[in-house]
């Protein structure tokens, strides 16, 4: 195997431990993985992947995107990212170093817990754990990974994401949640909005919470230079650029509340306020004397 084979090919020969472990000959393998790729690879080259020498991951645990899998975790960390979490790269290269890197900051902090919990289970890695910038009191969590980040480097790519979005409905309700983590809001009365600048965006949430029973209107401008009101910092804040909101039906919370929700406490709590307050208890049935039994009326 004199040239450099595509990395993808190099991952699917490197079924050769598994065939050592099955009690294949060198010889064997040889002729198995020609059978199954149109690839004779040498006794040598076996010989370094079966003692660990090398491999052909190189230390990136998700190859390539035509290795990634859909799953719940993966679509909670899109819908973060496509939100307001960043991906960047650095222009200078330090060897054996991950020059790209996926990340979030964010008030938060089971939220940011969350989205690295995500990225550990997409990743195949151990615990991450954030970290906390008092200069911005925010907490931080960054990690390298090229693959993430030609998955969702900007402009956003909505055709390449679907796959993982909508694979199931655990996954749409999954991507819902990681974006209104970040650009939702519940108000004291239990009214929830849903902000972006992108609108063509919001169209597409706005598919996907249809897609799980949840009806919303919108979107709808905000233009530049509104002013917003935020009670937790007691704040107010002026748009600087064109934003849109989708609001969901009071009708549709119910659904909200039961497919999507919060990560974010201070969110799912005014939530489950406002369901509480909403659901009718059911009315108990009427007590029927023995007398009143229509067994007694003769």
């Amino acid at each position: 195997m004199s040239r450099c084979l595509p990395r993808e090919l190099r991952i699917k020969l490197y079924d050769v431990v598994a065939l050592r472990r099955g009690g294949l000959t060198y010889r064997g393998i040889i002729g198995e993985i020609y059978r199954r790729y149109g690839v004779r690879l040498s006794k040598s080259h076996i010989s370094y992947w079966i003692r660990g020498a090398h491999d052909p991951y190189n230390g990136r645990r998700i190859p390539s995107l035509e290795l990634l899998k859909p799953s719940e975790e993966l679509a909670y960390v899109i819908g973060a990212k496509v939100g307001d979490g960043y991906v960047s790269k650095k222009n200078r290269v330090r060897k054996c170093y991950n020059d790209a890197m996926i990340g979030l900051k964010a008030k938060d902090k089971e939220f940011v817990e969350e989205f690295a919990r995500c990225l550990a289970k997409v990743l195949g890695r151990r615990e991450i754990r954030p970290g906390y910038r008092r200069s911005s009191g925010r907490y931080v969590v960054e990690v390298g990974s090229k693959t993430l980040y030609e998955l969702l480097r900007k402009p956003v790519d909505l055709e390449r994401l679907k796959k993982y979005i909508e694979h199931c409905e655990r996954c749409i309700a999954a991507f819902l949640r990681g974006f209104a983590d970040l650009e939702g809001s519940v108000n004291k009365r239990g009214y929830i909005c849903i902000y972006n600048t992108d609108q063509r965006l919001l169209i597409y949430v706005k598919e996907l919470l249809r897609r799980l029973g949840i009806e919303s209107t919108g979107p709808m401008l905000n233009q530049r230079g509104t002013i917003i009101n935020d009670p937790r910092m007691g704040k107010k804040y002026t748009h600087n650029k064109d934003c849109h909101r989708l609001h969901i039906r009071a009708s549709s919370n119910m659904s909200f509340y039961r497919y999507v929700g919060f990560t974010i406490t201070r969110k799912q709590i005014r939530l489950e306020s406002y369901v509480k307050r909403t659901t009718r208890k059911p009315t108990p049935p009427p007590t029927i004397s023995p007398t009143q039994h229509p067994q007694n009326n003769n």
